[in-house]
């Protein structure tokens, strides 16, 4: 036995179609501001780490540098996981020198302290 369809023009069944998602995902249409994306790509990051998915984190970090090219924060954050997670100490040194360099002219910023002792114990551990 089959069951009968009855179907409209394709125009008006697209447009119930989009109604029904609007009605009930309101949130799909929603284009995220740069802020939004940033936080979202930061919670990914966050659990990836907290899953031991170092690799996934790594994703979720470079998202956030496509949105801010020049944030610092995601950029220590990818030194010190390629440093303290993956131990491929020439990326770490690679990425805290890209902090270092955007945070020269506040040598005291807690991020340059960070990133400049962090090579420091890379450097005593590879002697």
């Amino acid at each position: 036995m089959r069951l009968q369809v009855k179907r409209s023009s394709d125009a008006i069944s697209k447009g119930r179609l989009v109604s029904a998602i609007r009605t009930y995902l309101p949130g799909a249409w929603v284009n995220p501001g740069k802020g939004e994306l940033i936080a979202l790509y930061r919670l990914r990051y966050k659990m990836a780490l907290d899953e031991q998915k170092y690799d996934t984190a790594i994703i979720f970090l470079n998202k956030v540098l496509e949105v801010e090219p020049l944030d610092i924060d995601a950029k220590l954050c990818k030194a010190e996981l390629y440093h303290r997670h993956l131990s491929d100490f020439t990326q770490a040194i690679e990425h805290y020198n890209k902090v270092i360099r955007l945070t020269a002219d506040k040598r005291n910023d807690a991020r340059n302290v960070k990133a400049r002792s962090s090579i420091c114990e890379i450097m005593e551990m590879l002697s």
